[in-house]
């Protein structure tokens, strides 16, 4: 016997009306995922455009950190620097300026991003301290601060795409980016194929560059301003009592006592194999602690004067040198019979070197016995200086290396890249 069956019920059309009920909050989410991805996308490029900001802002405090710094400045001078580092002065020279300008080269969510002057704040930080606001005539700014945004303050709140079927048709978006400009000293260069280090060849005492930091004076115990800048100058030769290779041709790679050699060094700087030269030789790195002695050349030739016009105003390391004798630490400008720069004469002279500064010079006049070269202080960051303990770049900064970097590390000239802080 076959058992009884019921034959099976179609149910017409039941999927319909659920999948229809359902599509409704699938469709909501995802609207509220494009909608919540966009936010995203456009949070990463705020923050992207803030760095970029931030990062170039502070990249130019490091020249106004150096300027600021110079010795026996007036109180205006001062201001006027500090003025240029903290407000919108409409140049590439201030840090507002450019960072607002590279937040404008960045995009976020399709809208150029431009930040008013009240997004943009400078600080003051001393190690692993927390911030505290930059003040004249306190302390000069080492950190700027930049804030990017989407909002009614600047570029608009960004338009959701289907926000508005949820009842938020738009958002306020906010990123925030820190920069701080690190210091430090130059002990060591290395090779990186195809990129030239950028050394003047010429040797410089510690004492003078020291003494220059303290009172002002240059080797011929006055004080120079420059006619361009207003600015102190160390006028470094002539200079009293000019002793053997004092301020002489310097050999920064294989020795070399022709012209053409210390032309090329002067304009273009040193190769890649004058580098190694350097390192397989030992005679790098450098410090006071662990100097090493250099070859000197064959003495500052005024046919150079041309070279050195060519890179004026342009940022070059400077050797400097402990004198092999001298009466006193702070007395090697003066005219003395027992002061002697280097150890040995003429081809045979060598500089003890302790270490490097950034310098430009800032004038090169004349020939023969009226020569005039002068150089400033300056920021130097060269991609082959190597800086093995950077440190905020702050008035009162100590490294070991202070013993050259000036009275209480506030002659820092050397810089590595600015680094994010935020």
């Amino acid at each position: 016997m076959k058992p009884l069956t019921r034959p099976p019920q179609r149910r017409r059309g039941a999927v319909a009306p659920l999948t229809a009920l359902l599509l409704i909050p699938i469709l909501g989410m995802m609207a509220f995922s494009i909608d919540v991805g966009y936010m995203v996308v456009t949070q990463a490029e705020l923050q992207n455009a803030a760095d970029a900001a931030a990062l170039a802002g502070a990249e130019k405090l490091q020249a106004l950190y150096v300027q600021y710094n110079l010795p026996q400045q007036t109180a205006a001078q001062q201001q006027q620097i500090y003025n240029t580092a903290t407000a919108n002065t409409g140049t590439w020279d201030s840090p507002t300026y450019t960072a607002e300008q590279f937040a404008d080269y960045n995009q976020a969510g399709g809208v150029h991003i431009q930040v008013p002057d009240s997004d943009v704040g400078f600080w003051y930080r001393s190690g692993s301290s927390a911030l505290q606001p930059a003040s004249y005539p306190g302390t000069f700014p080492n950190t700027i601060t930049v804030v990017t945004r989407r909002d009614a303050k600047a570029n608009g709140p960004l338009r959701l795409f289907f926000g508005g079927i949820l009842g938020t048709g738009s958002i306020n978006l906010t990123a925030t980016s820190s920069a701080t400009i690190y210091a430090g000293d130059v002990t060591s260069l290395q090779v990186i194929p195809g990129v030239n280090a950028h050394i003047l060849p010429v040797a410089l005492d510690v004492n003078v560059w020291k003494t220059f930091y303290q009172t002002g004076n240059s080797p011929d115990g006055t004080q120079h301003l420059n006619a361009s800048n207003g600015m102190p100058e160390l006028h470094v030769y002539p200079c009293p009592g000019n002793a053997p290779g004092n301020f002489a041709l310097l050999d920064v790679g294989p020795p070399a006592n022709n012209t053409p050699a210390f032309r090329s060094w002067i304009d273009d700087g040193q190769t890649p194999n004058d580098i190694q030269y350097l390192l397989n030789n030992h005679l790098l790195p450098v410090s006071p602690a662990a100097d090493t002695w250099w070859k000197g050349g064959p003495g500052l030739k005024s046919t150079l004067v041309t070279n050195f016009q060519s890179v004026m105003w342009e940022p070059n390391l400077i050797p400097l040198f402990k004198p092999y004798q001298a009466p006193a630490p702070n007395l090697a400008y003066q005219t003395n019979s027992s002061y002697q720069a280097a150890q040995g004469n003429g081809q045979g002279a060598t500089y003890d070197i302790i270490g490097f500064v950034g310098v430009v010079v800032s004038r090169a006049t004349s020939n023969g016995s009226n020569m005039d070269i002068s150089i400033q202080p300056t920021a130097v960051i060269d991609p082959t200086a190597v800086v093995p303990n950077p440190v905020p770049a702050t008035a009162t900064a100590t490294t070991p290396l202070t013993t050259y970097m000036g009275l209480n590390g506030q002659s820092f000239t050397t810089f590595v890249s600015a680094k994010l802080s935020q």
